[in-house]
């Protein structure tokens, strides 16, 4: 299941598709922008002012038309996420291998999400900032607790603290590793100039919610946003591919 269908999120849903993943669940209701066009798989001069999860299914269905792509018209939010992994475990109940794809790019609605998944054990694995980034060497996977360098990230773990009664870590041995929260989280070690990797800092470069700006203040390169994509969708092939589902022990 894929979140948010933007600059990380479509490059994931191709790789998935092109790796043999046979069920997709897309979730977004943006429509293709003209400023997408840099960075975005789907967006092209013939597809602006169309859904994006629309024309994803196409290309998909083009790379292989077996494919079982399932459209969710909607953006996620605090108020509707119960009732959007409703949807998601109803599309797919257990047994059924289940994973979330989290590009959401609103921290208070992807935390949200990461805790409704938490809380039904279903395995989450999300994306950080990419705004800014240039070098796409420098992205990592690593369990969400222990991000260091994603001020998204940060963030949204202190949500997830405060709000969900998440694992803090231990402030009398401040040196020894937070414990993991087993969600994976792929984020990019760059520093920008100026940037702070405090989990107090402000996310003054990093909208509050997904509703509704087209672009940040902050350029984005399309390759570091596919290796954003690239690197998720191998964590998720890798885990399907090794019958290892990671499932959250963050609460």
């Amino acid at each position: 299941i894929i979140v948010g269908l933007g600059g990380v999120g479509s490059w994931a849903s191709e790789a998935l598709c092109r790796s043999g993943i046979g069920s997709l669940v897309l979730v977004d209701l943006d429509d293709v922008c003209i400023s997408n066009m840099n960075r975005q798989v789907h967006a092209l001069s013939s597809t602006i002012g169309k859904f994006k999860i629309e024309e994803m299914k196409q290309r998909l269905h083009q790379i292989n038309p077996t494919c079982n792509v399932t459209l969710l018209h909607d953006f996620v939010s605090k108020e509707n996420v119960q009732a959007m992994i409703e949807k998601f475990l109803f599309l797919y109940p257990p047994p059924t291998s289940l994973c979330v794809l989290d590009a959401i790019d609103g921290k208070i609605e992807k935390a949200a999400l990461i805790a409704s998944c938490a809380v039904r054990k279903i395995p989450v694995v999300t994306v950080g900032g990419s705004a800014g980034k240039t070098d796409p060497t420098c992205v990592v996977l690593q369990d969400l607790a222990r991000v260091q360098d994603d001020r998204l990230l940060f963030a949204c773990r202190k949500i997830l603290r405060q709000e969900y009664g998440f694992k803090k870590p231990n402030l009398m041995k401040p040196t020894r590793p937070a414990k993991k929260w087993h969600i994976m989280a792929v984020h990019s070690t760059e520093r920008r100039k100026g940037e702070v990797d405090d989990d107090s800092a402000e996310e003054s470069s990093q909208q509050s919610s997904s509703f509704r700006i087209c672009d940040s203040s902050l350029g984005t390169a399309c390759h570091v946003t596919g290796t954003f994509g690239f690197v998720a969708a191998s964590c998720i092939v890798d885990m399907i591919a090794n019958d290892n589902l990671i499932k959250p022990n963050s609460i």
